[in-house]
């Protein structure tokens, strides 16, 4: 990844409200975020959309497949994963339209998006429905330290709070 965080699972652990599983469950869903930079310096130096209706099909297609096999209700993992591609495309869009304006700031390396980026995605995108079927659903109560911990640069605040909502629906398969 272009940049490297620092795991806040103490930070969390001591807020009060998170439990530890939430608290990895929240920076996984970060970490999967971050990746997004790397995303948007591949399609920005390869002149691609941010938006891609097949590859997001893909991921969808994958991610109810992981929710079956996870015991997480597909229906709310769908939903929650929508959520987080429309979060990335806002992400990627952020970070193209800062490198369009300011030529200097555009990265000279990054991640490779099919053989280092997609790979982790999905990894991250499997742990995050495991870590969700280990656990009871996320509380509302929580959404402090989900806001903490969840904080990509280009990220809208509106975004994430999508991205709560939505992961305060995902339920486990009946």
């Amino acid at each position: 990844m272009i940049g490297w965080r620092q795991p806040a699972c103490l930070c969390l652990l001591t807020a009060g409200t998170a439990t530890s599983a939430q608290a990895d469950l929240f920076d996984l869903i970060d970490s999967r975020l971050e990746w997004m930079q790397d995303v948007a310096a591949f399609k920005h130096a390869n002149d691609r959309p941010v938006e891609d209706l097949e590859r997001e099909k893909v991921v969808i297609d994958k991610t109810l497949e992981q929710a079956a096999l996870a015991g997480v209700d597909p229906d709310s993992a769908q939903l929650f994963f929508e959520a987080q591609i429309e979060a990335a495309k806002e992400i990627q869009s952020c970070w193209i339209e800062r490198w369009t304006e300011d030529q200097t700031s555009v990265p000279e390396s990054y991640a490779d998006l099919t053989t280092e980026v997609r790979p982790a995605l999905l990894d991250l995108g499997g742990q995050i429905l495991e870590t969700l079927s280990d656990q009871p659903p996320v509380s509302t109560a929580s959404q402090a330290d989900f806001l903490d911990t969840v904080n990509v640069e280009c990220l809208s605040d509106d975004s994430r709070a999508e991205l709560f909502d939505s992961l305060t629906k995902m339920r486990h398969a009946q």
